[in-house]
């Protein structure tokens, strides 16, 4: 066979194959990068990017939104009543991508009004740059300025990984997922409080579920980089006449006991050199307790209604629970 006949036909077999692995992950988009109207699914899907996209289409919907990790999920958008809140909470959210999200939606035409941001003790330790690569939670490709071509490229013209392969094979067997509609927020909100059992998470045998006793930990120091975006919100923030509000989330007194409290205290030295936040990170009856925790990393429904109390009512009666850090006079200018 002549060589070039022999080129032309593997570079043909090449780009079938190409083909035939882009379509099928393109079919099968397992964190729904592509498919953001998706209500039902095989595994947890980017709900940053389909979080993004519902409120590009809904831009006159909500005047205020809550930023922050899946753990900022617990808090209720329905008891904030100075806004209509909608809760952007998504798998390892950074400040970095909030930064992003934000500046997007203005640029869109989004009309904020509040914000209310959780940090977490793994907001200075997550790199954005690896979040790029996991398709998890890769960024809205509008928020990174990112060409589509580039952005469809980046997710699926690769080998699918060991998720990917198991999504496709899920998929072709129909097997059940599960539901979620992030168009009705509120409604899903209203089902999860008639839902939670109190009795469960306040009976010993929940409270001593080995569970608790794995710490949630992360590893790396991107303090700098991480105090750099937030003041970067500060100033749009200012710039735009937001009322923007900073909270530290809980910590499980399990992942307290493992941390790196040097670091995390730095963290907040420097955070309170650029703006006024609530400390809910020191130990105390609610950390100290399994019954208002899911694991070591998440915390409850009633515990995200009393970090609402106490911003919004000034209402706490629990030692250490939300310490209000007002910001240093050697505050640092930053401009973006």
């Amino acid at each position: 066979m002549p060589v070039k006949r022999w080129l032309y036909y593997a570079l043909s077999l090449t780009l079938i194959l190409l083909a035939t692995i882009f379509s099928l992950m393109k079919w099968s988009d397992t964190y729904s990068n592509t498919h953001t109207k998706r209500t039902d699914f095989l595994t947890e899907p980017n709900t940053n990017v389909m979080k993004v996209d519902y409120i590009l289409k809904n831009r006159h919907k909500y005047d205020s939104f809550i930023f922050g990790s899946s753990r900022v999920g617990a808090i209720n958008p329905l008891k904030l009543k100075n806004g209509k809140y909608y809760n952007m909470t998504y798998s390892e959210g950074i400040p970095k991508e909030h930064l992003l999200n934000i500046k997007l939606f203005l640029e869109k035409g989004v009309a904020i009004k509040n914000l209310l941001i959780g940090l977490d003790d793994f907001s200075y330790k997550v790199s954005f740059a690896l979040h790029q690569h996991r398709g998890l939670t890769k960024a809205h490709y509008l928020a990174t300025k990112t060409n589509y071509l580039t952005y469809l490229k980046a997710l699926y013209l690769r080998f699918p990984l060991g998720e990917d392969r198991s999504h496709m094979i899920k998929k072709l067997k129909g097997v059940q997922g599960f539901h979620l509609d992030i168009s009705k927020q509120y409604e899903s909100y209203k089902k999860a409080e008639a839902a939670f059992d109190y009795k469960k998470h306040f009976n010993e045998t929940y409270k001593n579920n080995p569970i608790f006793l794995e710490p949630t930990l992360y590893e790396g120091n991107l303090i700098d980089q991480t105090i750099h975006d937030i003041a970067d919100i500060v100033t749009l923030c200012k710039k735009n006449s937001i009322n923007c509000i900073f909270f530290i989330n809980p910590i499980h007194h399990t992942t307290y006991k493992y941390l790196d409290i040097k670091q995390l205290n730095k963290f907040k030295e420097k955070l309170a050199k650029i703006t006024p936040y609530y400390d809910f990170t020191l130990p105390n009856k609610i950390s100290n307790n399994n019954s208002y925790w899911s694991e070591s990393s998440h915390y409850t429904l009633q515990v995200g209604d009393m970090i609402i109390h106490r911003i919004f009512d000034n209402n706490s009666s629990i030692k250490n629970f939300g310490i209000y850090i007002p910001q240093k006079k050697d505050s640092i200018k930053h401009a973006i």
